[in-house]
């Protein structure tokens, strides 16, 4: 329940910046600005979350282990093996909660946005 009070309060803070976006930007607000301005921000977050939940399931590991074995071999490095164990992988360096916020952060703004696309025409 209190995750959810927070991604609503924090839903009401990133309308809130829309709106303060479209006053200092443009020189006569309308609900097409604001429709726009939160298409922007909705699109960009959705992105952020999508890009975190294809790194936290794995995908980019195997690219990245065969780099640094590529370049150990490159550098001409002997124990290669020992330098693989000493770095994180992508996957384990994202945290699900990050993923989860920019998620429904970025849903909700869109859905926000459709709503007021549907009052708009």
């Amino acid at each position: 329940m209190i995750k959810w009070t927070i991604h609503t309060a924090l839903l009401i803070v990133h309308c809130l910046v829309c709106l303060l976006f479209i006053i200092l930007f443009t020189p006569n607000a309308s609900l097409l600005d604001y429709i726009n301005i939160t298409f922007y921000m909705g699109a960009v977050y959705l992105m952020i979350g999508l890009l975190l939940y294809v790194i936290s399931k794995k995908f980019f590991d195997i690219t990245a282990l065969s780099f640094r074995k590529v370049f150990a071999k490159v550098n001409k490095q002997k124990k290669w093996q020992s330098s693989f164990e000493e770095y994180e992988l992508p996957s384990d360096r994202v945290n699900t909660n990050w993923v989860n916020f920019f998620s429904i952060q970025g849903g909700s703004l869109l859905v926000i946005m459709l709503i007021l696309l549907i009052l708009y025409y």
